[in-house]
């Protein structure tokens, strides 16, 4: 893996709840492989520099971390994020893009995630609120939770908003891409997903832990506890197709 003499590197450019925390599992169970969360989510005087050293710092053979449009557009405030990822990947950082394809699943996951954080006093440190890996996100993660309507039609827009700006920050950039519904929710293709990641990372293959499972479907239903109102909000929104979707 790598370009020319550069140390191996890798970035997951992801929108937040699409599959990060099972990758980060198969990464942190290889010793060769560093893999460091939210490296930008806080504004650094030269962020392609702090990347850099951080690559040439680690103690493993790879590096990898993950990066949000978020921490491209409003912690580091980059006018051309596009020229960033183009820097990295010319100094042999490989891009692996995570998707998902059902939008309204996707914002009620976002939501529950940021009530994860905001179950936490602001007297917490950053360094002491959960990973979007740890036990404690992941358990969450399950319960039913009230979601507010307006909270979730703005979270729906924000959504659209980046995934239209993705396509502009990975224009013209070589990357991988994976769909959290084909790639990462089913443990039983697990091995294909690793098969094709490793390839692409041209790294020793990864072999995710587990055996084959029945998965059970949850309905939207399952996973809030307002659900009829949210409902009907969608109903009278520019989101009613989602609900024909679900």
């Amino acid at each position: 893996m790598g370009h020319g003499t550069h140390k191996p590197s890798f970035v997951v450019f992801e929108l937040g709840q699409s599959g990060c925390m099972t990758l980060v599992k198969w990464f942190r169970d290889r010793k060769d492989i560093i893999f460091q969360e939210d490296i930008l989510s806080q504004q650094v005087r030269f962020p392609r520099l702090s990347v850099f050293q951080r690559v040439q710092q680690s103690h493993g053979e790879v590096y990898g971390f993950n990066l949000r449009v978020e921490h491209l557009r409003q912690a580091q405030t980059m006018s051309n994020p596009n020229q960033f990822l183009q820097d990295l990947h010319r100094g042999g950082c490989r891009v692996i893009y995570l998707q998902r394809r059902d939008v309204l699943r996707h914002a009620i996951a976002t939501l529950k995630a940021d009530s994860v954080q905001s179950s936490y006093s602001p007297s917490n440190s950053p360094s002491k609120k959960p990973s979007s890996s740890s036990p404690s996100s992941r358990a969450y993660s399950s319960r039913r939770i009230a979601i507010r309507t307006q909270a979730l039609l703005g979270r729906l827009e924000r959504i659209d908003t980046q995934r239209t700006d993705v396509q502009a920050i990975l224009s013209g950039i070589p990357h991988l891409s994976l769909t959290y519904e084909d790639d990462l929710i089913d443990p039983n293709v697990y091995p294909t997903t690793a098969h094709r990641l490793s390839e692409f990372l041209e790294i020793v293959p990864l072999q995710p832990a587990g055996s084959p499972v029945k998965l059970v479907h949850q309905d939207i239903a399952d996973l809030v506890t307002n659900y009829d109102e949210l409902s009907q909000a969608l109903k009278r929104s520019d989101y009613a197709y989602l609900l024909k979707a679900n």
